[in-house]
């Protein structure tokens, strides 16, 4: 590539000095690291493999952390052609599983990591017959501009219908994606990015990270965990640090209106927040008014919110919500007539069936999205059928012991619509179900259940049949056996004619994506297939009001 072509290494030949990259340490504690000192450190690391014979055409381990570290071996590995493939860190118990399915998915040329996970590494991966590099913190670095690579990243799908498998994404993709980014939220030398999402996902690796840096951006990242922990630290740090784009998973909004009060707000900014993109999972719309109404009175803007529709399989954004003044639309659809390849029935707002439906926006340049019928063919706006995606930016296919292609279109399995050009996402095909003609979603169960449980992010709705009726399986975690009766009862009430039982289950049993949304197909496996679902029963809808389990001492569970 000629160097006067822009391309999101740019900011490694003339590295901006007056914007930097910041770090918390998870404990309330920033660092900051210029981008002259940030480029030297990738072009030792860059050097690093040179020397050992790592170049264009091979692939090189890095655990997704949010530290400079991560940020620095990643262009590293960049810088000298080859292609990272992104690990999200777990435990070491799992550790060792989670690397020998990479290893043999993505067949590596070495793991490349700090001084301080080196060692805790290499029992681990050495086995499998994969080497682990030290990154370089002194030495020579590497002259000249970046071996761009042919494939410029894998990254692994959330897994919230299966393992995480390994997309492969071609330098074309990844590259045109960030600037088209760039265009959708009008990214300039002022923008300021701020993000918590962990880099080992699509949203915080290509949103929040390659994203800002391909424009020579200050930014601040936080852990996932710090917060998680302390939600208040990140919407500190959006006021302190004057961000202008960041990105949330929809989950996030919740999580921030259960742990933080107005009050702890006094004091704070957001004004200058230009674009808060919020995906990764269907959205909801009283959430996302309750998330404006807390910050309203500290400056945040409504149209500043922008729901948006992605995943890795199209590098990231495939549809987002414009910044413009306007309210983000929403379609008030009637879910007890849905039908593929028909139109979608609108309803009043007090009907039973009444679902109301937030725009995901339009594509983004040089994407485009069909909804297509039970045969694959493209539909008319307003009909309801399966979401698929086409453009520049889907990826070549998936990295499983060779290249699967994907295929164009790329059929997402989710299920929705387009109106006005708009797309409006119900949810997915394999979490849905069919009550009295009515088709009915997890995010619909998920959405009654959360509202009538007391810990509504320790709750899980689950879709499937159950001896031969369909059935909502929802399971709780940490609640009372008279609480997650009381749950049950509220959802059966409101979807009559479903099987409705609730699992009351230990601390850690809920499984969740990298992006947080609930692993439904795994935990309806474990709980409702394989597993002793009789052991966590608390309450049954098909079971007669004197014989529920929820009769049984909280402590007998």
């Amino acid at each position: 590539m000629p160097a006067a072509t822009p391309h999101m290494m740019s900011w490694l030949e003339a590295p901006p000095p007056e914007h930097s990259l910041h770090f918390s340490d998870g404990h309330g504690t920033w660092t900051s690291h210029p981008y002259p000192a940030v480029a030297e450190q990738v072009r030792r690391n860059a050097r690093l493999l040179h020397r050992e014979g790592i170049g264009s055409g091979d692939v090189v381990l890095l655990l997704g952390q949010n530290t400079i570290g991560f940020v620095t071996s990643l262009y590293g590995i960049l810088h000298a052609g080859a292609t990272p493939a992104i690990v999200a860190p777990v435990g070491l118990d799992a550790m060792e599983s989670r690397l020998k399915n990479v290893i043999r998915s993505v067949r590596p040329a070495a793991l490349l990591a700090t001084a301080d996970h080196a060692p805790l590494l290499e029992s681990a991966v050495r086995p499998l017959g994969c080497r682990v590099l030290t990154e370089a913190v002194h030495g020579p670095m590497d002259d000249g501009a970046p071996e761009l690579p042919d494939v410029a990243l894998i990254q692994f799908s959330s897994g919230s219908t299966g393992d995480p498998r390994g997309v492969q994404l071609p330098w074309s993709a990844l590259n045109s994606h960030v600037f088209g980014i760039h265009e959708w939220l009008s990214i300039d030398d002022d923008s300021r990015a701020l993000s918590w999402l962990p880099f080992y996902h699509d949203m915080g690796l290509v949103g929040c990270l390659l994203m800002p840096m391909g424009h020579g951006c200050s930014a601040w990242y936080m852990p996932p965990q710090e917060f998680i922990g302390h939600p208040l630290r990140w919407l500190r740090a959006a006021s302190e640090s004057r961000a202008t784009a960041c990105a949330l998973a929809a989950f996030s909004l919740g999580h921030m209106l259960r742990r933080v009060r107005p009050q702890q707000l006094e004091g704070l900014d957001f004004s200058h927040l230009r674009s808060v993109i919020v995906g990764a999972e269907r959205i909801d719309p009283d959430v996302l008014g309750e998330f404006h109404r807390l910050l309203a009175p500290f400056g945040l803007s409504h149209s500043v919110l922008l729901p948006a529709y992605g995943m890795a399989e199209a590098t990231l954004a495939v549809t987002g919500v414009r910044p413009d003044p306007r309210e983000v639309h929403t379609q008030l659809v009637d879910t007890s007539d849905l039908e593929i390849g028909k139109p979608v029935p609108v309803c009043a707002a007090d009907a039973p069936s009444a679902t109301r439906l937030v725009s995901c926006g339009k594509p983004l340049n040089g994407v485009a999205v069909d909804i297509l019928d039970g045969a694959g063919s493209p539909l008319p706006e307003g009909r309801f059928g399966e979401i698929a995606v086409r453009g520049y930016s889907l990826a070549t296919g998936y990295r499983q012991e060779g290249l699967t292609p994907l295929g164009e279109p790329f059929r997402t399995g989710d299920m929705g619509l387009v109106v006005d050009g708009e797309l409006y996402v119900v949810g997915r095909a394999g979490d849905s179900v069919k009550v009295n003609g009515r088709w009915l979603f997890a995010e619909d169960v998920q959405r009654l259940a959360a509202a009538a449980s007391p810990k509504p992010q320790r709750t899980v709705a689950l879709l499937g049949s159950l001896s031969g009726s369909n059935a909502a399986v929802v399971v709780l975690e940490d609640c009372t056996a008279e609480e997650a009766s009381a749950v049950g009862g509220a959802v059966a009430a409101q979807l009559p004619g479903l099987h409705v039982v609730v699992l009351l289950v230990p601390h850690g049993t809920l499984r969740r994506t990298t992006s947080g949304k609930p692993k439904r197909r795994e935990m309806w496996q474990e709980l409702a297939v394989s597993g002793d679902m009789a052991s966590h029963l608390v309450w049954d809808s098909l079971a007669p009001e004197a014989a529920r389990p929820a009769s049984r001492p909280a402590a007998d569970l």
